[in-house]
Parts: structure tokens; sequence; C-alpha cells
């Protein structure tokens, strides 16, 4: 990337990461009925990788029921992992790729046309049921894309921060491991 490029998504909080995604144009972007749709859709699927994403409190009071719980989390894991890796063969989806998302919209590299269009991104590999979010394609100088998004809720935005955050925290974490 040209250190010398302009960043649509400086002065908030993004995160970099290889994510399926999906770039689906349309004549105009959805209003009313079919944005409150969307809108509370990515809602719940953002509350939902919140609860994917969080261990579950330690149970010190009994250790067997904290024990079970555990055994029973790792069977719902690899059920969603199964559940997952079946759909995305039969969904044929594309190859993950580099992306960066923030606030604003997602930033990919691409040659596509501008125009109003929906973005797919596949937030959590375990998890075939991508966050679906009304955008405006832009073109940048540099051989990317920016899918700027579009009448998002303000609930949308508060899990997208969420998400981003979560995320940016764990890539922390991982920087700081040894090894």
């Amino acid at each position: 990337m040209d250190p010398n490029a302009v960043d649509p998504l400086a002065g908030s909080l993004s995160h970099a990461d290889r994510l399926v995604l999906v770039w689906q144009p349309l004549a105009i972007l959805p209003e009313t009925v079919e944005l409150a749709d969307i809108n509370r859709h990515a809602v719940a699927l953002l509350a939902l990788l919140g609860n994917l994403d969080e261990p579950p409190p330690p149970l010190e009071e009994s250790p067997q029921l904290a024990a079970h719980l555990h055994r029973l989390d790792q069977k719902l894991d690899l059920l969603l992992n199964l559940t997952g890796q079946w759909l995305n063969r039969e969904l044929a989806l594309p190859a993950p790729q580099p992306v960066r998302i923030g606030l604003r919209g997602v930033v990919w590299q691409a040659t596509l046309p501008a125009g109003p269009g929906r973005i797919s991104l596949y937030l959590h590999s375990g998890l075939p049921t991508a966050l679906e979010l009304p955008a405006q394609l832009l073109p940048l100088d540099d051989g990317r894309v920016l899918a700027q998004f579009q009448g998002l809720d303000p609930a949308v935005t508060d899990g997208l921060e969420r998400y981003i955050f979560r995320c940016h925290r764990r890539a922390v974490a991982q920087a700081r491991r040894p090894g």
C-alpha cells in the first residue's frame, strides 16, 4: 500500500483482517422497511458475535457445573465449526482477502465501479452468516475501494464499534504473546 495514499478510515477505530466479503451492486440503496430489517439483522448478528467471542464467566461455587458447561460449550463450538465448513462449501464463497473494517466502511483491493450496493462480511469462520450492510462504493486512487456504510442505526454502529474493539484487543494480546 502506498504510504502517501489518503486513508479513508483515518480518525476512527478500524481493524485489518482477512475476511470473506461479497460486494453486490444495487440500483438504489435500501430504504425504510428494508433498511430497518437490515439494521435489525445486523444488530442481532453483532450481538451474537460478541457472545461467541467472550469466554463464559468462571463458576467457582460449582466446579462440576463449570466442567459440564465447558464440555457443552466445546460441543457447540464443534457443531458451529462443522456447520460453517459445510455451508462454506455449499455457498461457494470467495477466498478470504485482506480488508480493513472501520466504523465508516470497509476498504479492500479491487477494481469495481462506483455505486450503491450491499457488502456482505463473513466476520466469524465458524458462523456462515454474513453481516450485510448497505454501502456506497467509492474507488480509491491506489487500486482499492471503499464501501462506505449508509443508513446504519446507532445500535449497528455501536455493535460494530464493540466488534472492532474486540478484534483490536485480541490482536494486541496475540502480539504480546511470546513465540
